[in-house]
């Protein structure tokens, strides 16, 4: 298996917008959001949207600096709490306030609420060759459910420019020639570029219960990006893929009450090859590593993933081993909610 990689210099950004960043200094950090007047409805009883703005940023792209307009609809009074807000539009501006790019999204009240619940953060993705300005959203509704998407923007030729849908791996123009070679890892094959003049950065995504670090690999002149490497392992003289390890951040919370986890000595259910582990709340919980196959998949300008095969590795007091049910995720103390901010 591969050695986890070192931690990614993904910079989380302020909420509050930085007063030396000269774009509309009435919203300096610290100030409240602005309000718009509520728009008028012809029947005064149904719920009133009203519209807030919040600033992020500055954030600093190739000498370049941007800041994020998030702009909210809330429903003034609704009986339905969990959809009372959603994001309506969404602006990157230049440090001249110039709109460098713009999106709105479905606000409709329906029943006294919102279809969906959306909102957005940014962060900085940044590495040895370049930056990109990175777009977070999350996603909720009755019908789908919870989920994470992203879009990437970085600076080709000058400007600001989404990257795209990520490529699969050998594809881009960072990968010479598009040949792939194969390294002997234990019990498998990890592949990766033979020659690549992308850098190569870890992308973090939610799992459903934890945050897991994905290798990929990024062309900072052509603003293109692919997936950084595929696991494969033997299995009856042929090659299936496995999923590979992924560095993780997760944190354990055990119930008081105790509960008993089973640790498998590998990443596949054999009782024979494993142990009953008695955790709560005075137990220490460390966080190993993943493994899982990811699977990216874009939708319109944005793009998200999911995970296959996902397995946990763990150490409790001192034991370790490998874990994946959703019972024993609960056990340790790991959400099962929406992701983080």
């Amino acid at each position: 298996m591969r050695t986890p990689r070192p931690l990614p210099r993904l910079l989380i950004a302020s909420a509050a917008f930085l007063g030396a960043l000269a774009l509309h200094p009435q919203h300096a950090a610290g100030q409240s959001p602005t309000q718009a007047s509520p728009p008028q409805q012809a029947n005064s009883a149904a719920p009133r949207p009203i519209e807030t703005e919040q600033r992020l940023g500055p954030f600093t792209i190739g000498g370049q600096i941007y800041a994020v307009v998030v702009r909210e609809m809330t429903v003034s009074a609704t009986t339905t709490t969990k959809y009372a807000a959603t994001l309506a539009e969404l602006e990157i501006r230049d440090a001249n306030a110039a709109v460098v790019y713009q999106e709105s999204f479905p606000s409709d009240v329906q029943d006294g609420h919102f279809a969906q619940k959306l909102s957005a953060s940014a962060s900085v993705l940044a590495g040895a060759g370049g930056a990109a300005l990175v777009i977070r959203f999350l996603e909720e509704s009755a019908a789908a459910g919870e989920g994470e998407s992203w879009q990437v923007f970085g600076l080709v030729n000058g400007k600001l420019a989404p990257f795209g849908a990520l490529l699969p791996l050998g594809q881009g123009s960072g990968t010479v020639g598009g040949v792939l070679t194969g390294v002997m890892v234990g019990g498998g094959v990890d592949v990766e570029p033979l020659v690549s003049t992308a850098e190569e950065l870890e992308f973090r995504a939610w799992t459903g219960n934890f945050f897991a670090y994905i290798p990929v690999r990024v062309d900072w002149a052509q603003g293109q990006w692919t997936e950084g490497e595929q696991c494969f392992e033997l299995n009856g003289g042929s090659l299936r893929q496995r999923g590979c390890n992924l560095r993780v951040a997760a944190k354990a919370q055990p119930q008081a009450s105790g509960s008993i986890v089973t640790l498998y000595v590998e990443p596949v259910e054999d009782r024979y090859n494993a142990q009953q582990v008695s955790v709560d709340s005075g137990s220490t919980v460390e966080f190993v590593n993943a493994l899982a196959v990811v699977n990216w998949k874009s939708s319109g300008e944005r793009i998200a993933c999911s995970f296959d095969g996902l397995w946990l590795r763990v150490r409790i007091d001192g034991k370790e081993g490998w874990v994946h049910s959703e019972a024993e995720f609960a056990a340790l103390g790991l959400p099962a909610a929406s992701p983080p901010q």
